[in-house]
């Protein structure tokens, strides 16, 4: 027979139970705002039934209700997808961010920009061209070959500023990762101490465990997985960072960039030394926006020069353009006076003096130009880029006040030429030098006999000179000196003439350039090599510049930053679209609701007051019977 008092345990079953359900929608609406945290549902079921043996039979009746457990509400595969996105989106903030810091460095399209800077230096030549001997016109001109300096100069300082900044940013993630993976340990033990009994679900530990590889994830690319105990184990790039058991510490390691000699940050296993290569998060795009360049990508489907040092090269690039190919044109040149000796040799760019040590085209020259260990061990012979930049200064002769101004080498000797060219699809032609011989009007023609079959430089010529009368005063056949090392090569012709052929995919064997020494040189106000060193910025290609002339190069290179830099805001847009989805279709999953909160709580409440009512005429019940029972007759 069922005991008088078994209700009673049965109402105080269902008081804890509601009690606990409204403690829970309790603890739900106060956690409401806290990051990372998952609302909780209490699993109610229905306790043993007991036996009982009426007089009819037996029959079952139910004993209350227990709390099997109390569980936090979480979907494992949205959270996968979270982190896999995450990762992605700080990849792309990270490049987005630094695209934008370069196109600062630059500041086009605006008046102070770099383009604005070449343009006057191109306008000052073609000024100086109308009026060689004009001094004022050399000033202006020499003042606007400082501006590209200080321009070029300018922006190599602030992108190397970048560069430290960036190396900055990688100690403090390192750090970050560290310390988060060490809590995560932390955490993975106390989950596992509470659950061992296999009850008990420890969902405020595991809410902020997972809060943490959040985190994490926006830092780098993690994959996580969880053993049976309840172990987090997360892996990034093949290196287990956490597991039940231990952390493996990462360390932030300075070492020297071959190219530009700055300090570079890698990130390493602090146990084994070994670089970690990152395939997503912030700590890839600070390693990509830093040094990553087209010629590293190796089939990576992000392969533009997207970083810091992408753009130092191409830095490097024009500067060694000017100190290579501009300054040989005005080495070819002359000043103010029509004297052979005069101004011949020197540079407008880099080392002062005159004569063949000063010249940056030739490979001989370089331990005495850059200084002894001027190469790196993975490009032997070759200039570290940042000598380049270096490099790239004012010839301190042209502001002699005695003669400095004359220096500039707005002239040649030969005055200008009508060149006639075979073929008017190929590269021009550029003549130099001082014309010696004892003809009066001798004509030259000079015949490509070898090309470069990839850039179309001219790698062999042959020419003849003949008089007026078809005497032929001299030939020869010249192969490009090897050590000159910038396109286009320079041929010495006979009787001091040279002649220099434009790299141009369309140079064939065979073509031809003719020419006529004018009888009378060219006057004061010539200035027709001011004319071929204007050209040489705005028209001339150049295959160190990939087939372009330097304007077309900081053109491109201009434009391609914006392209980028829109992209990147486009992939970031877009990629934060779809983190916001995730997180929203998270937060319908696992966040709290407060209008779903405050309806449960009133139907625990309901529930906790009618148990206690039940309990009360149970009471009443009870009283009767003990109280009230057989006291008639007393």
């Amino acid at each position: 027979m069922r005991s008088t008092f078994s209700g009673l345990n049965t109402v105080v079953l269902g008081l804890n139970a509601q009690k606990m359900s409204l403690d829970t929608v309790g603890h739900n609406i106060a956690n409401a705002n806290t990051p990372g945290y998952s609302r909780q549902r209490v699993n109610l079921v229905t306790s043993a039934p007991q036996a009982v043996y009426t007089g009819i039979g037996k029959v079952q009746i139910g004993t209350g209700v227990l709390t099997e457990s109390i569980v936090r509400i979480r979907n494992s595969f949205i959270d996968q997808q979270m982190w896999k996105e995450t990762s992605t989106l700080g990849y792309g903030q990270t490049i987005l961010d630094t695209l934008g810091q370069v196109e600062g460095v630059f500041q086009e399209p605006t008046e102070t920009g770099m383009q604005t800077v070449l343009d006057k230096f191109w306008k000052a030549w073609n000024t100086l061209s109308t009026n060689g001997s004009d001094n004022g016109a050399r000033t202006a001109l020499r003042e606007r070959g400082v501006e590209v300096v200080d321009a070029i100069q300018q922006a190599n300082t602030q992108l190397r500023s970048m560069v430290g900044d960036i190396n900055t940013v990688i100690g403090i993630r390192v750090d970050t990762i560290n310390q988060i993976t060490e809590e995560m340990l932390s955490l993975n033990k106390q989950i596992v101490r509470v659950e061992m009994g296999g009850s008990a679900h420890a969902n405020d530990l595991r809410d902020r465990r997972d809060y943490l590889v959040d985190q994490l994830s926006q830092i780098i690319n993690v994959r996580v997985t969880e053993d049976k105990a309840g172990n987090y184990t997360v892996q990034s790039s093949g290196l287990v960072l956490v597991d039940g058991y231990a952390n493996n510490k990462l360390k932030a390691e300075s070492r020297k960039d071959p190219d530009y000699g700055y300090e570079v940050v890698d990130v390493k296993d602090a146990a084994t030394g070994t670089v970690i290569n990152f395939t997503g998060g912030e700590l890839k795009g600070l390693i990509d926006s830093r040094d990553k360049t087209s010629a590293d990508s190796a089939g990576d489907a992000r392969d533009s020069d997207i970083s810091v040092k992408a753009y130092l090269n191409k830095l490097s690039t024009m500067s060694q353009f000017l100190l290579q190919e501009f300054n040989a044109v005005h080495r070819d040149g002359y000043g103010i006076n029509n004297d052979p000796n005069d101004n011949t040799g020197y540079n407008f760019f880099g080392a002062a003096g005159n004569g063949a040590a000063t010249d940056y085209n030739n490979s001989n020259n370089y331990d005495a130009l850059f200084g002894p260990g001027y190469d790196s061990v993975d490009h032997p012979g070759v200039p570290r880029a940042q000598l380049w930049i270096d490099a790239l200064t004012m010839n301190a002769d042209l502001f002699n006040p005695a003669d400095g101004l004359s220096r500039i080498a707005a002239k040649t000797m030969v005055g200008s030429l009508d060149i006639t060219q075979g073929n008017p699809a190929g590269g021009k032609a550029v003549i130099g030098g001082n014309y010696t011989g004892s003809a009066v009007t001798p004509s030259y023609e000079v015949r490509i006999d070898g090309r470069d079959p990839v850039t179309g430089a001219v790698t062999q010529i042959s020419y003849q000179i003949k008089d007026t009368d078809g005497t032929v005063l001299g030939n020869g056949t010249l192969s490009a000196d090897p050590n000159q090392v910038a396109e286009p090569k320079q041929f010495v012709l006979g009787d001091g003439l040279t002649i220099r052929i434009n790299s141009d995919s369309d140079n064939a064997v065979g073509d031809t350039y003719t020419f006529t020494i004018p009888k009378e040189p060219q006057g004061n106000a010539a200035g027709d090599n001011a004319i071929n060193l204007g050209n040489r910025l705005k028209v001339d290609v150049s295959s160190l510049l990939g087939g372009s002339s330097l304007d077309t190069f900081y053109g491109s290179m201009i434009g391609a930053l914006g392209v980028q830099t829109q992209n990147a805001e486009r992939l970031t847009e877009n990629q934060l679209t779809l983190v916001n989805q995730i997180n929203n279709w998270r937060q319908s999953v696992s966040g709290v609701n407060m209008d779903e909160e405050i309806s449960d709580m009133i139907r625990f409440q309901k529930g906790y007051n009618a148990a206690a009512r039940v309990l009360t005429t149970m009471d009443e019940m009870l009283d009767k019977l003990i109280n009230g029972t057989g006291v008639v007759g007393r």
